[in-house]
């Protein structure tokens, strides 16, 4: 029951907004529950252990992330149970290490255990940081200002070390230790109290500096499963895109921003030689001159005969040449110039087959969410779009706004603004929507970059450099939005240095394995 309490308040957070405060004592349940201290006439075997974790976790990746049955239900309950698996370990490993090297050291090892698992869950095959503890606090934009100098790894490591002193707190008050109990409270109380106070001093004094744009955001509101791919043609979607922009537009506008894929499938080679050749969008922009046009496509290239191929290279149908799609975010302006650029982080089992150069047979099991079905190209490293010479913008498509990295990475490439060109209404009107919008107000802190979003279904919004949500759309209106949006060229101490705190957490854990191979077996202190 304990087991299951803290799944439960795990997941409150990413389904009701405003209770993200639970996560500062989610855990204690769980830790009172592998506490042989508390019970010791139960001793907890470590197998037991497990199991009790997988408990929690499974009930956490269940409760949040239920709505990945609207494509696949044998895919949500793959993500669920191997994240669960995962996460359950990683605590083990912290009690592993108790049993071994003592309670203090178990403390430290969950830590940095566990703050090097969400790190690692960013950058391997199987990337899904969905469910890292500081995400739950996303919506609590006031007291995580200081994102900005940790990211959001930062915010899971203060989750963490508060849920420990709570649990030294109630422990101690159990075992009728109450000098113990009212000590730990005071220090659980100036972990939490000191970031926070700090947090809200740094909103209430920042301020928002230099020039502004202005950008219209369009959401047109295409049911992927019977209009996108299947049920209303591409020329009818980009007259549905241009009637929006047309009813918002204004002479003063400087962007227009559309959700991913909302432009139809096309070959870089020809749109670059010949612009995008879609009336009536050439017509539009010709009436506005200053006008940028950022929209999602898939694109086609093909590999020259003398390029190697790539692992998710294509062949035409008469094996004449070799293509590699891509999930793509373009520019366009009224002289028809089109700038490309590519997704570089891939949804596995969606966009890309994991470990694909061992699995590659496996790319037919792809969940197909339309357009080009099968393994997509990615880009190298994340790019940016450059307008005038002068303003540079980020585009962020879709799953990548999960990744503070990715954000960070544009940011120091010159982007003053960035703008997230998504889908989600593969998941229809679920918490998944809302989780994935949140994420957004994250990146702006840890950036202190101006955000405009663009989904098709919805949620699309404009956030403020302090996570701010200046205006938001409803799910399911067909609609378009307009706002002014401050440009930021300044570099946060997170965007400087990336995930330090993830990886600082690594080498800390590979100490204390090579610590427990060489000495700790025999060792108990």
């Amino acid at each position: 029951m304990l087991s299951a309490l803290s799944g439960i308040l795990l997941s409150l957070p990413w389904l009701i907004p405003g209770f993200g405060g639970l996560m500062f004592f989610a855990f204690v349940p769980l830790l009172l529950a592998e506490e042989p201290r508390i019970d010791p006439k139960h001793p907890r075997s470590l197998s037991f252990l497990f199991l009790l974790d997988f408990i929690a976790f499974l009930i956490w990746n269940l409760a949040t992330s239920w709505w990945i049955c609207y494509v696949s239900f044998a895919g949500m309950l793959l993500i669920a149970a191997l994240n669960s698996l995962i996460m359950a370990s990683v605590w083990w490993a912290r009690a592993f290490v108790q049993r071994r090297l003592g309670t203090v050291s178990g403390y430290f090892a969950l830590l940095v255990f566990w703050t090097a698992f969400e790190f690692l869950h960013q950058n391997w095959s199987l990337r899904w940081p969905w469910l890292t503890l500081g995400n739950g606090l996303a919506n609590s934009v006031k007291i995580i200002q200081w994102y900005e100098y940790t990211g959001v790894l930062g915010g899971s490591f203060w989750i963490l070390l508060s849920n420990i002193l709570i649990f030294r707190v109630v422990g101690s008050f159990f075992k009728k230790s109450y000098r113990s109990s009212l000590k730990f409270g005071v220090y659980a109380l100036l972990i939490i109290l000191l970031p926070v106070t700090g947090s809200l001093l740094r909103y209430s004094s920042f301020r928002e500096k230099g020039e502004s744009c202005e950008v219209v955001v369009l959401q047109p509101n295409i049911d992927p499963y019977t209009e996108k791919f299947s049920g209303m043609s591409p020329d009818r979607q980009v007259r549905k895109l241009i009637e929006l922009a047309d009813s918002t537009v204004t002479s003063s506008a400087d962007f227009v921003l559309a959700p991913e894929t909302a432009l139809p499938e096309c070959w870089e080679d020809s749109i670059k030689n010949g612009g995008l050749h879609l009336e009536p969008l050439t017509g539009f922009l010709r009436k506005y001159p200053k006008l940028s046009f950022v929209a999602g496509a898939i694109t086609k290239r093909k590999l020259g005969k003398r390029e190697a191929l790539s692992q998710t290279a294509r062949f035409s149908a008469d094996k004449s040449y070799s293509y590699d799609v891509y999930n793509s975010a373009l520019l366009t302006d009224s002289t028809s110039k089109v700038q490309i650029c590519h997704k570089s982080i891939l949804v596995s089992g969606v966009e890309k087959m994991p470990f694909q150069e061992y699995f590659s047979f496996l790319r037919k099991y792809l969940i197909d969410l339309g357009g080009a079905n099968g393994s997509f190209a990615a880009a190298g490293e994340p790019e940016v779009f450059q307008v005038n010479g002068r303003v540079k913008i980020g585009p962020v498509i879709c799953f990548e706004s999960v990744f503070g990295a990715q954000a960070a990475t544009l940011a120091r490439k010159g982007a003053s603004v960035l703008f997230v060109l998504t889908n989600d209404g593969w998941w229809r009107e679920s918490p998944g929507a809302r989780q994935h919008f949140s994420y957004s107000r994250i990146r702006a802190i840890e950036t202190r970059r101006s955000i405009a979003r663009s989904a098709n279904t919805g949620i699309s919004g404009f956030i403020n450099q302090r996570g701010d949500v200046l205006r938001q759309t409803k799910m399911n209106t067909n609609t378009a939005i307009r706002a002014k949006l401050n440009l930021n060229n300044k570099l946060t101490f997170y965007v400087r240095n990336g995930d330090y705190v993830g990886r600082i957490s690594l080498i800390f854990s590979v100490l204390i394995v090579i610590y427990l191979v060489v000495f700790g077996w025999r060792t108990k202190s």
